[in-house]
């Protein structure tokens, strides 16, 4: 493999791992926005639901951020060919 493979690999590695970590922030920071917004009427079951509703929607966008990283790490674990 190519160093400069090797290195497309690792940058969209490292986009990718930014990428789902933003995805994870904002969704505590809409469950903290919520609390924040509706102090009183938001209940401990209301919070729990919001918590599952954003898993959901992590898992949905997120799940093909891990999927091509995980192409890429494994592209990345085959030995290197040297021409």
């Amino acid at each position: 493999m190519k160093f400069s493979t090797r290195v497309a690999l690792n940058l969209v590695i490292l986009i990718g791992v930014m990428a789902f970590s933003a995805v994870c922030l904002h969704s505590v920071d809409e469950i903290h926005y919520l609390k924040s917004f509706f102090p009183e009427e938001f209940t401990v079951s209301e919070a729990f639901d919001a918590a599952a509703v954003e898993l959901v929607k992590v898992i949905i966008i997120g799940l093909p951020i891990i999927l091509i990283i995980g192409i890429c790490l494994t592209k990345l674990r085959e030995p290197k060919r040297d021409s």
